[in-house]
């Protein structure tokens, strides 16, 4: 289970400390370990660095119910009587004991026990001490441990050995059973690549490959989206020229599809309702070659300006970004022959990329988001032409907010009939389960079937007006 990092003194010494700075942000402060990620990584120069301190970070966020279930036998008092500090390090220290083997024991325990000193009050309680006993008995009983009863209780065993809450892990057995559901949760703990799109109104696939290989960076072709490309690099792409210069931006694989199944062409008009960030929405305008007209619209001006800037880096000039509430879409005029809602979702098909989400989400939310994704959905369609098609997309692996959603607006709805989404796809699926699904206009990618990240995709025209 353990897997190989970089040993280097100072290295790790420095990349323990921001990753404690991380971790416990994103445990007290409910922050995004993504951003936090993002800021650190793009100070440091050296690849090492930044390698490390995401193992560290990542390794920590998808196997906590799993740490703190290996530390607390060690342990006097529960996990949350402990200051958020000497959580993360406590966990870094376990994660690295428990999975990493470049790093001896020895100097995970020794590092860890230096690190108490940043904490207020570290001498008072003694938490050098804690820790130096906590981790040495920690990697010598190692993986000799008990788990739950897996035929007793297999949601908790799930819980623990796949680090996820316990609600989702009840929710997903008892839609999918215990053995696809474990797949699931393996699926989510896995390394996730980094997958860029190439900006084909600049550079082609193979040139920026070709370019990428010059600065010593690794591309590798993903056959099945023409745009895609799998990077070997761990951060500080923001800082290549590349990048600034617009040659590329990071979208994920599923994320890349979206753009494909709307089936734009040069010229039409299209509604981006809710556009933030902006990745599917400079997409719809890369295979629209630039041409047309392109509506963006999002809440938050903040969040426009991003899109804007995308554009501007990217090279666009047909996304005209409008400030609006997508449940009432107000400054909109006219119809549009395509029209994208990525809705406001859990993001729950998204685990294996964030981490920390896990921890974040509630099932409460799931039970609210429908009315508002409805909301959303009903409005749109009332900007679609005559003819024209709407696609839905969430990054979530729910029904509520996806299968069960898009029912309920057809029968609101049924001018709009779904969409047979095979002919659109930019490579073939052959499992029964999947053409089932896009024959019917709908398609739930899930990360353990398809190898990316969580998705749900439907597709729906509008009759024309007899």
């Amino acid at each position: 289970m353990r897997t190989k990092t970089t040993n280097n003194s100072n290295l790790e010494k420095n990349a323990r400390q921001i990753a404690v700075r991380i971790l416990t942000r994103v445990e007290k402060d409910n922050a995004y370990a993504n951003l936090l990620l993002r800021d650190f990584l793009s100070e440091l120069e050296d690849a090492r660095d930044r390698r490390l301190i995401s193992t560290l970070v990542n390794g920590v966020l998808k196997n906590k119910l799993l740490l703190d279930y290996a530390l607390r036998r060690h342990l006097r008092k529960p996990m949350s009587a402990l200051p958020f500090e000497l959580r993360a390090i406590l966990r870094i220290g376990a994660f690295q004991i428990l999975f990493l083997t470049k790093i001896p024991p020895a100097a995970a325990i020794n590092e860890a026990v230096n690190l108490c000193k940043n904490i207020k009050h570290a001498g008072r309680h003694n938490y050098p001490a804690l820790v130096n006993s906590v981790l040495r008995r920690t990697a010598e009983s190692g993986w000799n441990f008990s788990w739950p009863d897996k035929n007793k209780q297999p949601w908790r065993y799930l819980a623990i050995r796949y680090s996820h809450p316990e609600w989702l892990v009840k929710r997903w057995q008892k839609r999918w059973g215990t053995e696809e559901t474990e797949q699931l949760l393996k699926t989510n703990n896995e390394p996730s690549s980094t997958i860029i799109r190439v900006n084909t109104l600049k550079t082609s696939r193979e040139e920026l490959i070709a370019k990428l290989e010059d600065l010593n960076l690794k591309g590798t072709v993903i056959p099945r989206l023409p745009d895609a490309i799998r990077l070997e690099v761990s951060g500080g792409l923001e800082k290549l020229s590349l990048f600034k210069e617009g040659y590329f931006t990071v979208q994920d694989e599923s994320s890349q599809l979206v753009a494909h199944i709307l089936g734009v062409r040069p010229g039409q008009r299209v509604l981006d309702t809710c556009s933030a960030p902006g990745g599917k929405t400079t997409h719809l305008a890369q295979l629209m070659q630039n041409k047309g007209e392109i509506i963006a619209v999002d809440i938050y001006p903040q969040k426009l300006e991003l899109v804007e800037q995308l554009a501007d880096r990217l090279g666009i000039s047909i996304i005209m970004t409008v400030e609006s509430d997508a449940r009432k879409l107000e400054g909109i005029e006219g119809k549009f022959d395509r029209v994208l809602v990525d809705a406001p979702c859990s993001g729950l098909g998204v685990i294996r990329r964030r981490a920390d989400l896990r921890w974040q989400k509630r099932e409460d939310e799931i039970e609210k988001l429908p009315e508002l994704q409805m909301e959303i959905l009903l409005s749109a369609a009332g900007y679609v032409a005559p003819g024209g098609e709407l696609v839905y997309s969430t990054c979530t692996t729910e029904p509520e907010e996806n299968f069960e959603l898009i029912k309920a607006f057809r029968r609101l709805r049924p001018e709009f009939k779904p969409v047979d989404m095979t002919p659109l796809l930019p490579f073939a699926v052959s499992a029964e389960r999947d053409v089932l699904q896009l024959r019917k206009g709908v398609w739930q990618i899930l990360p353990h079937l398809h190898g990316m990240d969580g998705f749900f995709i439907a597709k729906l025209k509008r009759e024309i007006d007899k």
